[in-house]
């Protein structure tokens, strides 16, 4: 759906041309690969990653994305990656590009695509279905009811001419939660649907300090972090609102925002942060990453994400991996979070995060301390890398030989086997 600037005639690569076939290579189609694009970015090659450690399968990464986007994460160096075309012009006018990915196609078991709305999965999946070869989708989130309100018509349309025939013809459809996969019911899917989360790699040591070097204004405050792409279905509105009616009673605490501009909202947060009269209680970082990043969520207290719209966010799992207390929408999919006592599940509405936001703030360190440690035994035990490779090879398996795996859950229909 997205025009790109013209790139050159495709050129086949050496994992492309390679006349030993892999049998045992899954295809991973994705757009963009550069984090400010959003979490699909740095997740599906850390899932790559993942997978490819364990021996089981080897994967192969096809990229639809802008001419130069490469931006691997270190676990993921040694995954072979092939750039293709984002945009519709470069597919209708150039047929070697769909050459190419019939010889993708060719070395590998099956495909799995991540994302919709897309060129990637407008391509991937029906060349993949034409050629006989069994194929995945991976939602992501984008077909949660927020998502679909959003450009409401236009992907209704392509819901009907195109996503609907792609969905249907998936071999089975991956969830993040329990949520998408009831998402993918109200569709009236009816495809096998497999749950399993996104996994987060956590460093074994972190430290508040380089952040703090390079923000030294906020030495020696209480900070509240979010960290994510700026955007309205992020919850930024009700999150600037909620801390407007606190920041008086809590001078020593700063609220920081962090992450890449998307579609020019942060002028408008901004506005509204001027509007509230908090310029000096707000701190914009830009986009932070690798390092810097998590020295960001080292040194915040609490980490606040009240989106409207979520598929699993990374961030939420990475803060709880380094124990910060976390405050988060029910729309974030995470009800663990309230289970296990990691932090506080709310409504997206001013009202509920200014309550969520006062209680953390009255809590000791020795409260904060306890919340902290909970999430980090959680995403200890559920949500780690070799967790998450381990099931997704599983669900290869019965893909390739139909023997259903014990540790993921795989639901038919209205029944779960």
């Amino acid at each position: 759906m997205s025009i790109q600037q013209p790139i050159t005639a495709p050129r086949l690569s050496a994992c492309a041309l390679t006349s030993a076939v892999e049998s045992k290579r899954w295809l991973h189609v994705v757009s963009h690969l550069d984090p400010k694009y959003g979490g699909l970015s740095s997740v599906v090659p850390q899932l790559n990653a993942a997978i490819a450690s364990l021996g089981q399968y080897s994967v192969q990464l096809a990229g639809f994305c802008q001419p130069g986007e490469h931006f691997m994460p270190k676990q993921a160096s040694q995954i072979a990656v092939e750039h293709l075309p984002l945009g519709r012009r470069e597919w209708m006018l150039n047929s070697e590009w769909k050459e190419l990915f019939r010889h993708l196609l060719a070395s590998s078991l099956g495909v799995h695509i991540h994302g919709l709305w897309q060129q990637s999965s407008a391509v991937a999946a029906p060349l993949t279905r034409n050629a006989g070869k069994p194929y995945l989708i991976s939602a992501h989130g984008m077909l949660e009811s927020w998502a679909l309100r959003n450009k409401r018509w236009k992907k209704s349309l392509y819901m009907a001419f195109v996503e609907r025939a792609n969905l249907q013809g998936a071999t089975c459809l991956h969830a993040l939660t329990q949520s998408e996969c009831e998402d993918y019911r109200r569709l009236g899917l009816h495809n096998p649907v497999a749950v399993i989360p996104n996994g987060v790699e956590i460093p074994a040591h972190v430290s508040g300090q380089k952040f703090l070097d390079q923000f030294p204004n906020l030495r020696d405050k209480r900070l509240i972090l979010f960290l994510g792409r700026i955007h309205f279905k992020k919850g930024l509105d009700i999150l600037c609102q909620a801390w407007a009616r606190l920041h008086a009673k809590w001078p020593e605490t700063q609220l920081v925002l962090a992450g890449p501009d998307f579609e020019g909202t942060q002028a408008q947060i901004e506005q509204l942060i001027a509007d509230l009269h908090l310029s000096q209680r707000v701190t914009f970082t830009g986009m932070l990453a690798g390092e810097l990043k998590w020295s960001a969520l080292a040194a915040s207290e609490v980490f606040v994400l009240p989106s409207y719209s979520e598929g699993l966010s990374v961030s939420v799992l990475e803060a709880m991996g380094i124990a910060r207390p976390v405050i988060i929408t029910k729309n974030c999919n995470l009800p663990e979070v309230a289970h296990h006592g990691c932090g506080w599940v709310i409504k997206p509405n001013v009202d509920e995060l200014q309550t969520a936001l006062s209680e953390f703030l009255r809590f000791s360190s020795a409260e904060r301390e306890e919340l902290g440690r909970y999430g980090k035994q959680l995403i200890a035990s559920r949500y780690s890398w070799e967790v998450i490779g381990r099931q997704m090879s599983s669900l290869y398996r019965w893909v390739e030989d139909d023997c259903l795996p014990a540790d993921v859950e795989i639901q038919f229909g209205r029944r779960t086997r």
